[in-house]
């Protein structure tokens, strides 16, 4: 059984089925993703950087290995595009196809879109500039449409084709949907029958999935096969169900007007505090108090900004603990669980609204230096 959850504010995606869990971060800017994979019930960890790029009309991705390891211990198969083949050939003597076979993953690659329908339709909508909302929302609507229709053409040619039983099911296979006969039917045949069963139905399917044929129903074997999940996973895109959740907190949070409270609230602390150094100002004549006064008014500001850097620093060394943590806990196969993600989440808002109040506060505190400064030149 296989879950995907998809992670817009960390732009990751988790896929854990019965052999893995798979964990894929997204660099739009950059045009790359990472990908760390741990088998179940094994130490066995590898992971991956991946560039691609798209294009459209039609629409396209193409990718290509720019680093590989897996660890224990940690080693690397490909580093900045290039296969390590030296140090391959001192350790791979029993799997002589694998250099070849890491050459072709570091040419850029076109790859089947439904192939890894989650994360490849995903990338596809990191990227606006390239292909738009509307774009994305039509190619999905046309490739939804294709393969049901490709569907109902295998569903008539085995109407008018076959006329020993052949249906359309998704039992008897691990490999998904498939075209062979009810259990009733299968009962029934000989060990010869089956055989002869198995190779017409293979046939039959060939001709149906070959471009040249004149049976090609327009859509891939893979497409097909995978059909179920490809339109579930299509519909949940166009009915944006992944995304409810996130959606509505980002909703909230911006109609929460007390939002802007604490934002307007710093302000007018700060222009109150601007309005105190100039009375103070206002107040003191001679040369002596003034440079006393300035120097003080410094010096608080240099106990200010150290604050802020502080703060800045034990911010970003909490995330960079958090995302080390994460790393370790994959390792050990203790992956967090949804409340963990949450309040994750909620921290990383309130930091984000604690750095705007962070940067208007260090707006005014230079705004009192250069006043403090001025008085200070002035009266030496």
């Amino acid at each position: 059984m296989k879950t995907v959850e998809i992670f817009d504010d960390e732009r990751s995606i988790v896929i854990d089925d019965q052999y893995d869990t798979t964990d894929f971060t997204f660099y739009p800017e950059n045009k790359i993703f990472k990908v760390s994979r741990s088998v179940k019930d094994d130490a066995f960890y590898s992971n991956q950087t991946i560039e691609y790029k798209i294009s459209i009309n039609p629409v396209e991705l193409q990718m290509r290995t720019v680093e590989s390891s897996h660890e224990p211990p940690l080693e690397y198969s490909i580093k900045d595009g290039v296969v390590l083949e030296s140090e391959l050939k001192k350790k791979d003597s029993l799997f002589p196809d694998r250099i070849e076979n890491l050459k072709k993953e570091v040419e850029w690659t076109k790859v089947p879109l439904l192939g890894n329908c989650e994360v490849n339709l995903y990338i596809l909508s990191l990227h606006p500039e390239i292909i738009s909302r509307n774009e994305y929302r039509k190619f999905l609507r046309e490739t939804e449409q294709r393969i049901k229709t490709g569907i109902v053409k295998i569903e008539k040619k085995l109407k008018e084709k076959d006329k020993t039983g052949l249906q359309i099911t998704d039992e008897y296979t691990d490999s998904g949907r498939t075209i062979w006969y009810s259990k009733a039917k299968q009962d029934a045949m000989s060990k010869e029958e089956s055989k002869k069963a198995i190779e017409y139905a293979r046939k039959f399917q060939e001709s149906l999935f070959d471009e040249k044929s004149s049976e090609y129903c327009d859509i891939s074997e893979w497409e097909f096969r995978e059909s179920p999940a490809i339109l579930e996973h299509i519909d949940n895109l166009l009915n944006e169900k992944e995304n409810t959740t996130i959606k509505k907190d980002v909703a909230i949070e911006n109609k929460n007007p007390w939002r802007w409270v604490g934002y307007v609230w710093t302000v007018i602390v700060n222009l109150i505090t601007i309005g105190v150094v100039l009375a103070i100002y206002d107040n003191v004549y001679e040369s002596f108090e003034i440079i006393v006064t300035s120097i003080l008014i410094l010096v608080y500001l240099s106990i200010q900004s150290f604050s802020i850097v502080y703060g800045q620093t034990i911010t970003a060394t909490a995330f960079g603990l958090d995302a080390e943590f994460k790393r370790i806990r994959k390792l050990l196969k203790d992956e967090p669980n949804k409340d963990e993600k949450e309040e994750v989440q909620e921290a990383k808002k309130k930091v984000d609204r604690a750095a705007i109040k962070m940067y208007i506060n260090a707006g005014f505190l230079f705004i009192i230096y250069l006043i403090a400064l001025f008085h200070l030149f002035g009266a030496l």
